[in-house]
């Protein structure tokens, strides 16, 4: 990495219930030991790591470090582009690199890559690792007003009882200072009982749509969430198509027979899991109980959406 690059960290301090606050004076002073002058941003407020992703690159920063965990890392990600009022994706600075310092309750996209968790091993991925243009999803959707809206994931964005999950984890003290993958699969698990299948109309590309009651349906650009689901083992972040991986018309006894699949990735084994390919998803709530979205670990609405990738969009330092 030459030297005269500017380099600006985007700290979520009150990532890994709020750790990361005490930890960043640490952290920093490895950053600046081995990438010369970091510049920081601290983020305030839900979004706010967006707004200060645009804010470095319009001032001509060129490696952005996230500091923090998914949520993190997706606003990041959405810093990247300009706000997406239309069907237009625009790079802000198509030159800039993204890499990341994990600190936060998931960690699930840095495991696509095998990322060291270890922060030695994490900064010097980010000194001497290669850089790799990475695929970024685009969803448009329905927020929680009824209301059209639009954001970009990098990792995964799922409908269906994930939503739910999601949105317990994020609102949960206890299970979370456990650890996360306690907390995700407490989530889960609570989430089962009373669960109202919603049953979705789907269409990949420009193959004929098909109907299932959806348990959990994920658009993956990578492979892990949930802290630690390997939830689609076949994704690759820049191959130029999703992996749409769909849990369907499961009874909550044949959900849990098997827990640790989802984690091994052999629940795509299952006969009632599908697994497609393809650069552009249409889904659909059918009459009946909504569908709503996780989208790296963020809970922004419901269906309808359209999921579709960006191919080689993104510059990845890794």
């Amino acid at each position: 990495m030459t030297s005269n690059r500017r380099i600006r960290a985007i700290v979520n301090p009150n990532s890994s219930h709020g750790r990361t606050r005490g930890n960043w004076p640490k952290m920093h002073k490895a950053l600046e030991a081995a990438l010369g002058p970091v510049e920081v941003a601290f983020t305030d407020a839900q979004m706010a790591a967006t707004l200060r992703t645009r804010e470095a690159l319009q001032d001509g920063v060129d490696l952005i470090i996230a500091v923090g965990g998914d949520g993190t890392i997706n606003e990041v990600v959405n810093g990247f582009f300009a706000p997406p009022t239309g069907p237009e994706n625009v790079l802000l600075r198509p030159g800039a690199e993204l890499t990341l310092l994990t600190s936060g309750s998931g960690g699930d996209f840095r495991k696509t890559f095998g990322l060291p968790l270890d922060l030695p091993g994490q900064i010097d991925r980010i000194a001497n690792g290669s850089v790799r243009a990475i695929d970024v999803g685009r969803l448009d959707y329905t927020d929680h007003d009824g209301h059209p809206a639009s954001r970009y994931f990098n990792n995964i964005a799922s409908f269906g009882l994930s939503g739910l999950v999601s949105r317990r984890v994020n609102e949960a003290t206890f299970s979370k200072r456990i650890n996360s993958r306690f907390a995700f699969f407490w989530a889960s698990v609570r989430s089962l009982f009373g669960y109202a299948m919603p049953r979705c109309r789907i269409q990949v590309d420009d193959q004929p749509a098909f109907e299932l009651g959806i348990n959990t349906a994920a658009v993956c650009n990578g492979q892990f969430f949930g802290a630690g689901m390997q939830f689609a083992p076949n994704a690759r972040p820049d191959d130029g198509l999703f992996d749409l991986v769909i849990m369907h018309d499961m009874s909550t006894r044949e959900m849990l027979r098997d827990p640790n699949a989802v984690y091994s990735g052999k629940h795509i084994l299952h006969p009632k899991v599908r697994s497609l390919q393809g650069r552009r998803v249409v889904a659909e709530a059918l009459p009946g109980p909504p569908a709503l979205l996780d989208v790296d670990g963020e809970t922004p609405g419901r269906l309808p959406a359209t999921f579709t990738i960006l191919p080689a969009v993104l510059k990845f330092r890794c």
